[in-house]
C-alpha cells in the first residue's frame, strides 16, 4: 500500500507541475502574440512628394588665374625719373601694388630729357644730310651737262654721280637714326598695354635700369579663369558654353556663375585628363588669382520633375529600387512598396522617372522596418528616435 500511495503522490505532483507549466506557457504565448500585434504598427515620418529642378554635375577643382597677366619691362636703359600714374582725380599717385591702371596710361618715365635731346640731334642730322644731298644733286646735274657739252671728263661725271649717291645713303642713315631716336623717346615713357591692377612692383623710382629689366606686373582681373582637369570618361559630356558654378573658401556661402570657355584639343600626356578652361566675370574683384576653386559643371538639368532624397530609396543591389508610400485603409494607414526608376542622380537627391508621382505621401524615416501592407503610424522624427 505504501508503494501505491507513493506512486499516486508522484503522479499527482507531476500533474500539478504540468498544469502549472502549461498555463504559464499559454499566458506567455498570448502575451507575445499581443506584443506582435502591437508591433505590427510601425512609426514613420513622411513628406509629400513634390516636383522641382535637378542637375547632373561633375565636381572638379582648380586655381583661379587672371584673364591676362603682363610683365612690363623697359626697352631702354637709364634712370627711372617717374613711377607714377594719373588717378581719376587727375592727381599723380605712386605706382604700387593694388593701383588700378587703364590701357595706354603712362606708368613710368626713363631719362626723358636724354632721349629728347637725342631726338633733337637726330632731326638736325637729317636736315644737314638733306642739304648735303641737295647740293650733291645740283653738282651732279651741272657736271653731267658739262660732260654732254664736251667740257667735262667722264671721270668728273662719275665722281659727281658717286657723291650724290653717297649723300642719299647718308641721308637714309640719318633718317634711320631719327626713327630710332623717336622709338627710344617713345619707349622711355612706359604705358600700360591693358586695363588692370598692379600686382607687383619690381623697381623703385630713381633706380637705374637696363634694357629688359622688369618694372611692374599688371593683371586684368575683370574676368578670371580656372583651368580644371576632367577625367577622360567625361569627354563626351563637357561642351563649350556649358554652365558651371564656382565656390571659394573666402566666400563659402556664395556661388559664382561661370561657363566653359574652351576645351583643350589634346589630353594631358601624363595624367590623361582633359584640360577645361572656365571663365567668369569678376564683379567687384572679389576673386583673386591664386585662390583655390571648387568647380561644378552642370552636364544636364531638368525642371518640374519628381525629386526625392537619396537615402529613402531602398534596394538596387539585387532587386529593383523601391520606396514606401502611405495609403489610407479602413483600419488606418498602411505602407505600400512602389518600385521606382531613377533618372538624374545629384549628390543626396534622385530624380524618379517612374513609380512615384507628385502629391503622394512618401516615407522618409522608418522605411527600413516596413514591409508591403504593414500598418503605420505617422509621427515626427523625434518620436521615432
Amino acid at each position: 500500500m505504501k508503494v501505491i500511495r507513493r506512486i499516486l503522490f508522484l503522479l499527482i505532483a507531476l500533474a500539478v507541475v504540468f498544469i502549472t507549466y502549461w498555463f504559464g506557457f499559454y499566458a506567455k504565448t498570448r502575451l507575445s502574440a499581443n506584443s506582435l500585434e502591437e508591433e505590427k504598427t510601425v512609426p514613420v515620418e513622411v513628406e509629400v512628394v513634390s516636383a522641382g529642378p535637378i542637375e547632373e554635375t561633375i565636381e572638379l577643382t582648380g586655381w583661379i588665374k587672371a584673364n591676362h597677366i603682363v610683365d612690363i619691362a623697359s626697352k631702354v636703359a637709364g634712370r627711372v625719373e617717374s613711377l607714377r600714374v594719373l588717378s581719376d582725380g587727375s592727381d599723380l599717385v605712386a605706382v604700387e601694388e593694388g593701383v588700378s591702371v587703364k590701357k595706354g596710361q603712362q606708368l613710368a618715365v626713363i631719362d626723358h630729357d636724354v632721349y629728347l635731346a637725342q631726338l633733337v640731334a637726330a632731326k638736325a642730322g637729317v636736315r644737314a644730310k638733306e642739304v648735303e644731298l641737295a647740293d650733291a644733286e645740283r653738282e651732279k646735274k651741272r657736271v653731267i651737262a658739262l660732260y654732254e657739252g664736251g667740257s667735262a671728263t667722264e671721270q668728273s661725271r662719275d665722281k659727281a654721280m658717286t657723291a650724290a649717291e653717297l649723300a642719299a645713303a647718308s641721308l637714309s642713315l640719318t633718317k634711320a637714326n631719327l626713327e630710332l631716336a623717336q622709338i627710344n623717346l617713345r619707349e622711355s615713357m612706359i604705358v600700360s598695354p591693358i586695363d588692370g591692377i598692379v600686382t607687383a612692383k619690381h623697381i623703385d623710382e630713381g633706380n637705374l635700369i637696363r634694357s629688359g629689366d622688369q618694372i611692374v606686373t599688371i593683371a586684368d582681373m575683370k574676368t578670371v579663369r580656372v583651368i580644371v582637369a576632367a577625367a577622360e570618361k567625361y569627354g563626351a559630356q563637357i561642351t563649350v558654353g556649358m554652365p558651371a558654378k564656382l565656390r571659394v573658401d573666402a566666400f563659402a556661402e556664395r556661388t559664382f556663375d561661370a561657363g566653359v570657355h574652351s576645351i583643350h584639343p589634346a589630353l594631358d600626356a601624363q595624367t590623361h585628363t582633359i584640360q577645361v578652361e572656365i571663365r567668369l566675370d569678376n564683379d567687384g574683384l572679389l576673386l583673386k588669382p591664386g585662390m583655390f576653386a571648387r568647380v561644378t559643371l552642370i552636364t544636364k538639368r531638368k525642371d518640374n520633375v519628381v525629386v526625392i532624397p537619396r537615402d529613402v530609396v531602398l534596394g538596387g543591389k539585387i532587386d529593383k529600387h523601391y520606396v514606401y508610400v502611405i495609403e489610407e485603409a479602413s483600419a488606418g494607414k498602411i505602407a505600400r512598396k512602389h518600385f521606382v526608376e531613377i533618372g538624374i542622380q545629384q549628390a543626396d537627391r534622385y530624380e524618379i522617372t517612374n513609380g512615384l508621382k507628385a502629391g503622394e505621401t512618401l516615407v522618409v524615416n522608418g522605411m527600413n522596418y516596413l514591409a508591403d501592407g504593414m500598418d503605420v503610424e505617422v509621427v515626427r522624427i523625434e518620436d521615432i528616435k
